[in-house]
């Protein structure tokens, strides 16, 4: 394919009233760019590069460029008119390249020398074309390079073609019947070079057949115009049609005259054009649909829910689409209902929706929280295009890698269910740029949820007073006269088809210490948010209510195996580990749970509620957070434990309780460090009973403050007898059960003791079992400040045996932790009980805490211990627990 300047040279017809000035700029665009006036198209290519135009006829000048005007020091006027041969300097072969016959064209390559203003020569590498297609065949152009700004070197003659081969969009040189003469490498890579038969093609014979028609009518346009706009389809390399638009102006006059053409290539813009009209056509199918839902009433709003989520997903070709609730705390969150464009299924159980739209697991969920939260609050939707990139995703990208969601749309539902409801639309695998008609067809959708919520609002607020009677005003579950009610439809219905029943009485432990410490109004969320976290295990037919205070009641009805029965009181359990945060709180607390079965423990809901509230009361008595089956024995222990609750109160009075000793020894030197006070009850029949034995009774029928009162006393009072006596200095640890370290007059109980005896808080520790400290976490932040006042220190009992979070070793005043017995029991045998104990070492030394082993037996564990860095032990091995008067002679002895 030639140069741009030789096929404009051989197709362009000089026009008399053609100007010789150069003002047109050349903007960036590269369609304008290539269009000045006339055949300023190619002198300014040709002023860019420093060359010269001449345009003769017969050997006269007709035209030329300010470039080379301005090289030999005239004005253009001046030139015009002139013989060419007045400007050469000298004769011979130059003069005959201006004169030389038609028949034999110029060649390229040659030099010529043109006289200056000032007279000196200025020599030329010319390149010489005579105009072929003009009737009057002595019309010649010449393209003129200076030779000295050359530098001699001939690759620089061609400058102005190469800014034309690094434009972007392809530019085409035409003869007046669209004969391709020159074609960009723009063009070339497109749609091919010589090599693929292009060189002298019509660029009409190129064109799309429906295009061919107004192509051919714009060129023949060009014959009486300058200008004309371009939009054709030609066929690329691979065989496809792309869109292209343009401008075509005309370099000379008639038929025979040059066109220069710049194309842009807009496929992809047409197909996204194509692509959003058809989008919108779909939305406004399915907009049409919506309207028609909403002038439709709907007391009940799933089923409306579900056209709109289905709907929605199709209209936005989003993969999921999901309607969710939130609340203040994480396992609020959930996705109601789900519909899964993918799948081609709608999920409207909570658990399954949930799972459905791509939370497989409860910290995929607690990492989506923050975010559906913030949307809320912000109240506008929230549209990313790709959840890796955008930062206000990045807290939530467990849940979107989980459910490989990469682009997310999420919409605030107003009005629903206190501004507590949003809209998610999810893209799987690829980021995606939602446009702005997508959005504002999510925010429609978000608009008519909230509208259907608002019309089931107002249909639920006529059965309003039948709806009070039956529901709990705190917590919005079913009350008391709704469980009696339901039970009286469903045990007749159960005796017909002989089917099973579980009936779970659960109670929340420990909400009498949260209003205590905190106040009703915490103690009120409490509930609520439990209520919550038991309304996401419960399935579709199970009846939920609260019957008062801290007490709900569970029927699970239709059990096939009554394991279920089990595994449902786990997952009741379960639910409740998770710390709850309100108003600034962090609360830990548990739930016990009894179950009784119909129709093995009762034929009705009577009998079935107080066989489950006795083995409720056995699940508290074992230790609480945990759950206990009914079972025949337990009633008899009931009729024991009202027994032994009224010989307590009687032990407290005769002052049957009393402490025994067992001293924590130093393995480095051999003395005793701390003393542990172990609480024992002399029984008149029973014997020696431990506190497992009778602290849960004390908890539960209010003794339990007497009892601690009694414990701080004793303790202090024999602690300052043994000093009085001279006995060497030691520490003592005073063993706190739940209940008492809930109690809010705890502290100042010990501060009349210390006062009373003159024992330095320094010297007291506060022994509590790893279990309770979390279960407890937060429940009287004003006891752990006292503690911290007083210089109390806080003993870990048990460790390694419970929950493990490291966290409260920080948050409380933590001196001393206490490995388990069951882990020192098989030292130093290799095993888990040997791996912990090394672990628990390992841990303690470098946050400065001491490390007790107890259940210290023989000499071997003793050595092992020592060598490990365990400096602390307590056991058997140096003597058993023992009253105040043997452990006197004991340590005189030791």
């Amino acid at each position: 394919m030639r140069t741009i300047c030789a096929a404009a040279a051989e197709v362009v017809r000089a026009r008399p009233d053609m100007p010789t000035d150069r003002t047109q700029q050349a903007p960036s665009d590269t369609s304008h760019f290539l269009f000045p006036a006339e055949w300023h198209a190619i002198a300014a290519v040709c002023d860019d590069a420093h060359t010269g135009l001449l345009f003769m006829r017969n050997g006269i000048i007709t035209r030329v460029n300010n470039v080379l005007a301005e090289l030999l020091g005239v004005d253009a006027a001046q030139l015009v008119g002139r013989p060419v041969a007045a400007i050469l300097a000298g004769a011979g072969p130059d003069i005959s390249i201006a004169n030389r016959n038609p028949t034999h064209p110029a060649t390229s390559g040659q030099t010529v020398c043109l006289t200056g203003r000032d007279g000196h020569p200025i020599e030329f590498d010319v390149t010489a074309s005579q105009f072929d297609n003009m009737s009057d065949a002595a019309g010649t152009a010449w393209i003129l390079h200076p030779a000295a700004h050359m530098g001699g070197g001939s690759s620089h003659m061609f400058q102005a073609q190469e800014i034309i081969d690094l434009l972007p969009d392809p530019v085409l040189i035409c003869a007046g019947d669209s004969t391709i003469r020159y074609a960009s490498p723009a063009f070339s890579r497109l749609h091919g070079g010589p090599d693929n038969g292009l060189d002298q093609s019509r660029l009409l014979d190129l064109a799309h057949p429906e295009d061919r028609s107004r192509l051919e009518q714009t060129f023949g346009a060009l014959a009486g115009s300058v200008e004309a706009t371009l939009a054709l389809r030609l066929r690329g390399q691979d065989g496809r049609w792309r869109q292209y638009t343009g401008h075509a102006r005309a370099l000379g006059r008639g038929d025979a005259g040059a066109v220069l053409v710049a194309l842009h290539d807009v496929t992809e813009q047409a197909q996204e054009l194509q692509g959003a009209a058809a989008d919108r056509k779909r939305q406004l199918h399915y907009l049409n649909r919506l309207l028609r839902l909403a002038q439709q009433p709907h007391p009940q709003a799933d089923s409306a829910l579900k056209v709109i989520l289905k709907a929605a997903a199709k209209a936005l070709g989003a993969h999921r689409c999901g309607y969710w609730e939130t609340g203040p705390e994480p396992s609020a969150s959930h996705c109601v209902m789900a519909y899964d464009e993918v799948r081609q299924n709608l999920v409207t159980e909570a658990s399954e929706a949930t799972e459905a739209a791509g939370a497989m697991n409860a910290q995929g969920t607690d990492a989506l929280h923050p975010l559906l939260r913030q949307v809320l609050n912000d109240g506008q939707a929230l549209v990313v295009t790709d959840v890796d990139q955008d930062p206000r995703t990045a807290l939530a990208c467990e849940y979107f890698h989980t459910a490989s969601v990469k682009a997310v749309m999420i919409v605030p539902v107003r009005g629903a269910g206190e501004g507590a409801g949003l809209l998610m639309l999810s893209q799987l695998q690829t980021p995606r740029a939602w446009r702005k008609d997508e959005a504002e067809f999510a925010i429609q959708c978000a608009g008519l949820i909230a509208l259907v919520f608002e019309e089931a609002a107002r249909a639920r607020e006529k059965t309003q007073p039948h709806r009070h009677a039956h529901q709990d005003s705190l917590t919005g579950l079913p009350n008391r006269q709704f469980l009696f009610e339901r039970a009286a439809d469903i045990f007749p219905r159960m005796a017909a088809n002989s089917t099973s029943l579980a009936a779970f009485f659960i109670d929340l432990d420990g909400l009498k210490h949260v209003n205590d410490a905190l106040g009703h109004a915490i103690g009120d969320e409490l509930l609520k948010a439990v209520a919550l976290r038991l309304k996401n295990i419960v399935r579709k037919d199970d009846v939920l209510a609260r019957l008062g205070g801290d007490e709900f009641m569970l029927l699970a009805q239709n059990l096939n195996d009554m394991r279920i029965a089990e595994d449902i009181a786990q997952q009741v359990v379960d639910a409740m580990n998770a710390p709850f945060s309100l108003r600034g709180h962090e609360l830990q607390v548990s739930v016990s749970v009894g179950i009784a079965l119909y129709p093995f423990d009762g034929g009705d809901i009577d009998t079935l509620m107080k066989k489950a509230d006795i083995a409720l009361y056995h699940a508290k008595s074992g230790g609480r957070n945990r759950y206990q089956m009914f079972s025949p024995r337990q009633s008899g222990r009931v009729s024991k434990q009202s027994v032994l609750e009224g010989e307590l109160r009687r032990a407290i009075r005769e002052r049957e309780l009393q402490h025994y000793y067992q001293p924590q020894i130093d393995l480095r030197t051999g003395k005793v460090r701390c003393v542990e006070a172990l609480l024992r009850w002399h029984h008149p029949r029973q014997g020696l009973l431990l506190p497992a034995a009778f602290l849960p009774l004390a908890e539960r029928s209010g003794l339990i403050q007497t009892i601690s009162k009694w414990v701080m006393n004793d303790a202090c009072d024999q602690l300052a007898a043994w000093h009085d006596k001279g006995l060497e200095r030691f520490n003592i640890a005073i063993n706190l059960a739940a209940g008492q370290l809930a109690d809010n007059n705890l502290a100042s109980v010990l501060e009349e003791a210390l006062d009373r005896t003159g024992v330095t808080p320094a010297q007291l520790e506060w022994e509590v079992q790893e279990n309770t400290v979390m279960q407890h976490e937060a429940m009287d932040t004003s006891l752990l400040d006292r503690m911290v006042e007083m210089q109390v220190a806080l003993s870990i009992d048990d460790f390694g045996t419970g929950y493990s979070n490291l966290g409260y070793l920080r948050r409380y005043p933590v001196r001393k932790v206490k490995i388990d017995r069951s882990l020192i029991h098989s030292l130093p045998d290799e095993g888990d009980g040997r791996a912990i104990t090394d672990a628990i070492i390992m841990m303690a030394q470098p946050l400065g805490l001491d490390v007790v082993a107890e259940g210290v037996e023989t000499p071997q564990q003793m050595e092992y211990l020592r060598a490990r860095g365990c400096h602390i032990a307590q056991g058997f091995y140096f003597t058993q627990p023992l009253t105040a008067d043997q452990f006197e002679t004991w340590l005189i002895r030791h």
